[in-house]
């Protein structure tokens, strides 16, 4: 299903995903073994915990 949406719609997107990844670059050394290993269950749930702690140190709350 596609969705039209406006620029600044996806500039707010564009924005979320390059903070997302500047937090993912400072804890992926923590969940690089998941990803070698193909424990894809234990890597999603790994990166979506360590993830919000980043975020809530950083930015003192979760990025939505």
């Amino acid at each position: 299903m596609k969705r039209n949406i406006t620029e600044e719609q996806a500039r707010h997107m564009v924005d979320i995903l390059k903070k997302k990844s500047e937090l993912i670059k400072n804890f992926y050394h923590k969940i690089e073994k998941y990803r070698l290993s193909g424990d894809k269950q234990t890597y999603k749930r790994k990166l979506r915990e360590l993830l919000e702690k980043e975020e809530i140190k950083v930015y003192g709350k979760k990025i939505e």
